[in-house]
């Protein structure tokens, strides 16, 4: 089973927005600077929504088969990307670099 449900929430420190799950659940965190501002961070991540949910729905699916270390570390993993003739060295989850809907940058 993966992502199933959505909660929007907002940070309590410093950081950015970013993205998570909790069980089968996507979260969705609003930066708290943006959310005083009234700057909605929301409008920049909708061309990436479907990547994003394929990206934690793949978390949740490796959790449940090979456990939260694991699925944790995908987010480590590194390759690099040519693009325009340039090479970036970039983690898997750089949805700048990811090339379809999977929510995985591949080289």
């Amino acid at each position: 089973m993966t992502i199933y449900g959505f909660a929007l929430a907002c940070a309590i420190d410093e950081s950015p927005p970013y993205f998570t799950y909790s069980d089968h659940t996507m979260l969705i965190i609003q930066s708290k600077d943006h959310a005083k501002s009234q700057i909605d961070d929301f409008q920049y991540i909708e061309p990436f929504i479907e990547a994003l949910i394929s990206h934690e729905s793949i978390h949740v699916v490796i959790k449940d088969l090979e456990g939260a270390n694991t699925s944790d570390s995908l987010d480590d993993v590194e390759i690099i990307v040519e693009r325009h003739r340039a090479k970036f060295q970039v983690t898997l989850n750089n949805m700048l670099f990811a090339k379809d809907m999977s929510g995985i940058v591949t080289p």
